[in-house]
C-alpha cells in the first residue's frame, strides 16, 4: 500500500514538472552576426562565421555544441561543428565565432545566388546542451540578410 502511494505521489510530481517545464522552458535561437572572408584560394574561401545565440529563459543554459549549416539563397555555403563549454546567460545571447572553409564548388554555387542579387540567408543548427537532466539538443532555423 505504501509503495502505491510513493508511486502514485511520483509520477504525479513528475506529471505536474513536466508540465512546469513544458510552459516555462524557451527555445533558444541562433543568428548570424557576421561572415567574414579570410583567404580565396582554388580550394575555396577560408573565413568567419560569428553567431548570436539567444536565450529568452530566466535561467542560464549550458551549451557545450553547435552542429550548424549555413545556406546563401537555395545554395549550401558551408557546415560545421563547435564544441564549446560556455553558458548562455538568463535572457542573454552568447556570442560564438567558427572557423569556416567554403569549398570550391559551393563558393560557385553561393556566387551564383550573390550575383543575381539574392542576399537572404538560412541558418539551421542543433544546439547541443549539457544539463543536470542529461543531454539535451535544439534545433533552430535562423534567417535574414547579408
Amino acid at each position: 500500500m505504501l509503495r502505491t502511494l510513493v508511486a502514485c505521489a511520483l509520477v504525479s510530481l513528475f506529471a505536474t514538472g513536466c508540465a512546469f517545464f513544458g510552459k516555462t522552458v524557451e527555445k533558444p535561437t541562433a543568428q548570424v552576426r557576421a561572415v567574414s572572408v579570410g583567404a580565396v584560394s582554388f580550394s575555396g574561401i577560408d573565413g568567419e562565421v560569428a553567431l548570436d545565440i539567444q536565450n529568452p529563459n530566466a535561467f542560464g543554459v549550458p551549451l557545450s555544441a553547435i552542429d550548424w549549416q549555413l545556406s546563401v539563397g537555395g545554395a549550401h555555403a558551408v557546415d560545421g561543428r563547435i564544441e564549446l563549454a560556455q553558458t548562455i546567460p538568463a535572457k542573454g545571447t552568447a556570442p560564438v565565432v567558427a572557423a569556416l572553409h567554403i569549398d570550391a564548388r559551393d563558393a560557385l554555387a553561393v556566387a551564383g545566388e550573390l550575383s543575381r542579387g539574392t542576399r537572404t540567408y538560412q541558418l539551421h543548427a542543433r544546439l547541443h546542451f549539457s544539463t543536470t537532466l542529461g543531454p539535451i539538443s535544439v534545433d533552430v532555423q535562423g534567417t535574414g540578410e547579408l
